[in-house]
């Protein structure tokens, strides 16, 4: 299994608590920008580890996503 990047590794850990981020709440506490919390929110929606919640532009991590970030940061590809 090949692993994820450090900015995937990093959205999934500040998602793994649980709750519900913004991209914009995201970005901050990553200290991404923008622009990559974006692309990297897309890629990890696209692989089933994180999805958007309907009508609150707000993302949650999945059983699949909280599995793989207790895998000492490792991130599917």
């Amino acid at each position: 299994m090949r692993t994820g990047t450090v900015a995937e590794a990093a959205v999934l850990g500040v998602l793994a608590p649980g709750g519900l981020l913004s991209t914009a709440q995201i970005a901050k506490q990553t200290k991404l920008t923008a622009w990559t919390a974006r692309r990297v929110i897309n890629k990890l929606e696209s692989r089933g580890l994180i999805m958007a919640v309907p009508f609150q532009a707000r993302w949650a991590i999945t059983s699949h996503g909280a599995q793989a970030a207790t895998t000492t940061g490792r991130v599917p590809s």
